[in-house]
């Protein structure tokens, strides 16, 4: 597996149209919710799958860091670490030294770093996203050998 991150900002937009189309959101913890996306889930060996990042607060009275792109501290693929993990002394939802624009809640942040995965064999990549207690769906990665064309 290759990997990489992708420090350019995202299209707020497009995220956030794509996110309320998502069928597989994560799980909300505390009125707060991980989800991971993808630009394609099926993928050859060698080809790119782009994941994108979402932070949802559900209830008011809390606050979104929405500048960044920020790191998705906490990624795993199929069980490893993928993206350093989460500082242990600060909330990277909600950082201690954050100097920039936020946004009431309830609402998204779409505005993290792209992770970028290839993977060389066929087979299924598992990818979550973990900070703290929260945990988002699963985005799974089918990589497949493409079919050959018919005459």
């Amino acid at each position: 597996m290759q990997s990489r991150r992708e420090p350019e900002v995202v299209d707020v937009l497009e995220v956030t149209r794509r996110y309320e189309a998502w069928p597989d959101k994560g799980p909300v913890v505390d009125g707060k919710r991980l989800t991971l996306m993808a630009d394609a889930t099926t993928v050859q060996p060698g080809k790119e799958a782009r994941v994108l990042h979402v932070f949802e607060r559900t209830e008011p009275g809390d606050w979104l860091y929405v500048m960044g792109p920020k790191t998705p501290y906490g990624e795993l693929v199929d069980g490893r670490v993928a993206t350093e993990a989460p500082p242990g002394d600060d909330d990277p939802l909600a950082p201690a030294d954050y100097d920039g624009a936020t946004l009431p809640s309830p609402g998204l942040d779409t505005n993290f770093e792209v992770t970028v995965y290839s993977f060389d064999a066929p087979g299924v990549h598992e990818i979550v996203w973990e900070v703290g207690e929260l945990r988002s769906n699963t985005l799974t990665i089918d990589v497949v050998e493409p079919k050959e064309r018919e005459g």
